[in-house]
């Protein structure tokens, strides 16, 4: 396991999971350290010249200026906005050599950087592949990428459940949750109270370290983006 990598994961679809790989990425940047980005498998994907592009794959690649090849970045792509699994069946493709289309991608990046963060799909119960006649899930990929992980979870009503049930996912050591980012992916209210006790009860009830709460971004421009990432608390 390469110090400083991390698998992030969310408590559900549209968490804020690749703006947070995005901000983490801009920290380690920030300390000095020679940081990849990878979103092994994305669904959703738009055709370009032909080809699918994660958007979001491409968008991580523009912000923190990582020039690493998108088939690297993101090996595994599928055109529809479903579970990769449901995607690749619908599209008739075989998932058999999907774990390791992304670990040797993976072994690659490990080789160019001093650390690499990798984006899941969904939660850590998304079933991502089918290998003899097994359902593998991002909590394989994360074991299988030996990576801690960190949880992306919103603030609001409803988070204590959902984030709390992620957190006791039993992984195999090391892939075990190392921490947890609060998104705002939409404007919260200063009175919503839900928000504003949630991050600190969960954590009192995991015993994990919050690594950031992130106020909604209404810009993502590299300044509003650099100030956001330098309130992420990582450690080492």
């Amino acid at each position: 396991m390469t110090p400083n990598s991390y698998f992030i994961t969310g408590t559900d679809t549209g968490v804020g999971k690749t703006l947070v790989t995005a901000l983490l990425a801009l920290h380690l940047q920030s300390r000095g350290i020679d940081v990849g980005i990878m979103k092994p498998i994305a669904s959703g994907c738009s055709r370009d010249h032909g080809e699918l592009v994660s958007e979001d794959a491409r968008w991580l690649c523009e912000i923190t200026g990582i020039e690493d090849h998108l088939d690297l970045i993101n090996p595994i792509r599928y055109e529809e906005p479903l579970a990769p699994i449901v995607a690749a069946r619908r599209a008739g493709l075989s998932t058999a050599e999907t774990l390791m289309t992304i670990m040797e991608a993976y072994r690659t990046l490990c080789s160019r950087h001093e650390a690499v963060l990798v984006e899941g799909v969904g939660g850590l119960l998304v079933p991502i592949a089918e290998t003899n006649g097994r359902i593998l899930t991002c909590v394989d990929l994360a074991e299988a990428l030996k990576l801690p992980v960190v949880v992306v979870a919103r603030r609001g009503l409803g988070t204590i459940n959902h984030t709390l049930l992620t957190c006791r996912i039993n992984m195999q050591p090391p892939a075990r949750v190392c921490g947890m980012v609060f998104s705002d992916v939409t404007p919260v209210s200063t009175t919503d109270v839900a928000a504003e006790t949630s991050p600190m009860l969960l954590a009192e009830m995991t015993g994990l370290p919050i690594w950031g709460q992130l106020q909604y971004l209404a810009d993502l421009d590299r300044k509003a983006l650099g100030e956001a990432a330098a309130i992420l608390r990582i450690p080492g």
